[in-house]
């Protein structure tokens, strides 16, 4: 089949079954977004920033359908905190990442060298070329799933609009089946040794077998007691909040974290602060259609608002809980300025409802059980008193 190089790029996608397609406006992937799009008689929507797109794509990974995101080498770069947590997760599905390489600078700020940057992080990548470069998106996939890790493909922007020639592959589609598992889908320091040398050994493909798992820590006998201080204001919550019917919880490496830990069992997917409303959202277009968000303010004021615009954006009625302590837990307790919360989210009033005692059980199970009723977006504000 003789087409484009971008035309080759999004028939790969189609035809190894990828559902969620995440992408932010650049030189390349825009042209491959669009053709997708037009090929798959889908309207996926378009990203605003690249740590969110990639969130999404990962989050959907995770809960069993193949992801793509497409991005520039530069935004690239702005994902990068989401990107390294996802190094030391498992997609259960492939979960790739198209890189646009705009070697000129002539579409971008600058010059920007991207395979440095890769090997540095330590993910698979490969680099594609225009007589195989259908193969080389469809094999990109297949080693995501092969080495069970976020991988990514670069292609020259300038041979984009390059004709090239493929023969159609079929039988690549695949159906893939989540199982909760808070080794590989929990970043977090109390399983920090454990996720860095599985991911040691799946960058030099080595044997996952002979990595001896630890148990699972105990909360909040197993914390440290700073930690173990840090937490036990969200225990309440966390007792009625077991016990809300959900399908997948997600969380930022913070301390409310910790509760994804046995016996409250209540996060499934966390990644770096900022990150659970992106989790979420890719949750979300998976088919887990009752997904909760749970973060501090201070993740939510540096990053998870980026998430909220996604959801807006996208008309996805997630449920998000958040953590207002007017203060970063996870790093020292250092102060936030109370305002700057509720000017964020000033513009979603008719979304917010509030639980103004954090210790009230009836108060709490109230809220939630709202929340868990509604059929639009809810913010559930957690207000700690000073």
């Amino acid at each position: 089949m003789k087409t484009i190089v971008y035309q080759a790029i999004a028939h790969a996608l189609n035809d190894v079954g990828v559902e969620i397609v995440t992408f932010v406006p650049g030189y390349g992937a825009s042209d491959a977004f669009q053709s997708f799009n037009e090929l798959t008689f889908k309207n996926h929507k378009i990203s605003f920033h690249e740590e969110v797109a990639y969130t999404i794509s990962h989050g959907a990974s995770i809960v069993g359908k193949r992801a793509v995101t497409l991005i520039k080498a530069h935004g690239f770069l702005k994902a990068a905190n989401s990107i390294l947590d996802s190094l030391y997760t498992e997609p259960i599905a492939g979960f790739v990442t198209v890189i646009f390489d705009d070697k000129s600078g002539k579409h971008s700020d600058n010059i920007l060298e991207i395979i440095p940057v890769l090997k540095g992080m330590g993910i698979p990548f490969r680099i594609a070329q225009t007589e195989t470069v259908y193969e080389d998106v469809i094999n990109t996939f297949l080693e995501s799933e092969k080495r069970k890790m976020p991988t990514a493909i670069i292609i020259d922007a300038d041979i984009i609009y390059n004709e090239t020639e493929f023969n159609p592959i079929s039988n690549l589609k695949k159906h893939f089946f989540y199982e909760r598992n808070v080794y590989t889908h929990v970043v977090s320091p109390l399983l920090s040794d454990y996720q860095y040398k599985l991911f040691v050994a799946k960058k030099l493909e080595g044997n996952l077998e002979t990595v001896t798992r630890p148990s699972l820590p105990i909360i909040p006998d197993s914390l440290t007691n700073d930690v173990k201080k840090a937490s036990e204001s969200f225990i309440p919550f966390f007792e009625i909040f077991k016990s809300i019917k959900r399908d997948i919880s997600t969380g930022d490496t913070g301390s409310s974290s910790v509760f994804a830990f046995p016996p409250y069992n209540c996060i499934d997917i966390v990644t770096y602060m900022g990150g659970s409303i992106p989790l979420a959202i890719g949750a979300y277009l998976a088919g887990k259609k009752n997904v909760w968000a749970l973060t501090g303010d201070f993740s939510f004021i540096a990053a998870g608002h980026l998430g909220l615009l996604e959801a807006i954006n996208r008309e996805i009625p997630l449920k998000i809980v958040i953590f207002y302590n007017k203060k970063s837990v996870a790093t020292g307790g250092q102060l936030i300025n109370k305002k700057l919360l509720r000017h964020l989210l000033a513009g979603y009033e008719k979304y917010i409802s509030n639980i103004t005692n954090p210790f009230d059980l009836f108060e709490i199970e109230a809220i939630l059980t709202e929340a868990l009723n509604s059929k639009e977006l809810k913010i559930v504000i957690v207000d700690y008193k000073e």
